[in-house]
């Protein structure tokens, strides 16, 4: 991914964006933040169609934040 002197300096002041997806266990009033955190809100689409695929797992919508730690996964 390339980017400007100008996205540096804004993800320095303001942080990245990024993704995360509200869940809800079913059978139950639980919910909660799912664990993966995500960079593009496509990664997170993803994620959901997934989560409505399982018996466990209500998805309730996706959120977005901003933060100045760097969640970019690790590629191996």
């Amino acid at each position: 991914m390339t980017t400007t002197a100008l996205n540096e300096i804004i993800a320095f002041i303001f942080g990245r964006k990024y993704y995360a997806n509200i869940i809800a266990t079913r059978g139950t009033t639980k919910q909660e933040i799912c664990s993966y955190i995500f960079t593009t809100r496509e990664e997170a689409r993803r994620h959901r169609e997934t989560i409505n695929g399982t018996l466990s797992y209500t998805f309730i919508e996706t959120i977005s934040f901003r933060s100045r730690k760097d969640y970019t996964p690790i590629k191996r």
